[in-house]
């Protein structure tokens, strides 16, 4: 009777045990999968002080790049948080005031305010919209010296840092008198090693952004 007693008691205590394992790797499955949907649920959202405005102007026949940067923009994302980095572009829109332009050098800045912003129309700001975003481009329409064209930007998105980049043209905003004038106010400081004085056109873009979490 005794050993039947044992026997039972036996049974009963390895029953327990099996049954409390499947129980503990619930659970560790359970926890693994909450972690895994708040790590889905990540949210990024504009962040001004995260975000550098720059462009690169060219001058010379040789093509001597002058870079410089915007100090102020005004930018206002469609939509205020999103789960992907990329989605803060579509329907974004800005407003850069030109006299916050800055190339390390107070009188180029200047000049540039005065006479190649100055030569344009509604010349206190540039505007612009993100129009949308596909397959790595974004569709940017852009306002200066009364007239709004869209350039197509390349659209990079790294974790939380957005990178938009390329280049426009200003004869597409009927710039070339303002680049003109530009030139001729710093005719000798555009002059290269063959003598020429040329302020170039085309002008790259950079913008990035680092998003906040």
């Amino acid at each position: 009777m005794t050993k039947l007693v044992n026997y039972l008691i036996g049974a009963l205590l390895i029953s327990a045990i099996g049954c409390s394992s499947p129980s503990k790797s619930n659970e560790s499955s359970s926890t693994t999968s909450n972690e895994k949907e708040v790590q889905s649920e990540a949210k990024y959202s504009y962040d001004p002080n995260g975000t550098v405005v720059s462009f690169t102007a060219f001058k010379t026949t040789d093509k001597v790049g002058v870079g410089g940067k915007f100090l102020k923009f005004d930018v206002t994302p469609k939509t205020a948080e999103v789960s992907n980095a990329i989605d803060i572009l579509p329907g974004l829109t800005f407003s850069i005031p030109v006299n916050s332009v800055e190339t390390n050098d107070v009188g180029r800045n200047a000049k540039i305010v005065e006479h190649f912003f100055g030569t344009l129309l509604n010349n206190e700001t540039i505007k612009g919209e993100v129009k949308s975003v596909s397959n790595g481009k974004a569709t940017v329409s852009l306002t200066m010296n009364d007239i709004t064209k869209d350039v197509e930007l390349v659209a990079k998105a790294d974790k939380n840092v957005v990178v938009l980049k390329g280049s426009i043209d200003m004869a597409t905003w009927n710039g070339l008198d303002a680049i003109n004038a530009l030139n001729k106010i710093c005719y000798d400081l555009h002059k290269g090693a063959d003598g020429q004085s040329k302020l170039w056109s085309d002008v790259e873009l950079f913008v990035k952004a680092k998003l906040a979490q």
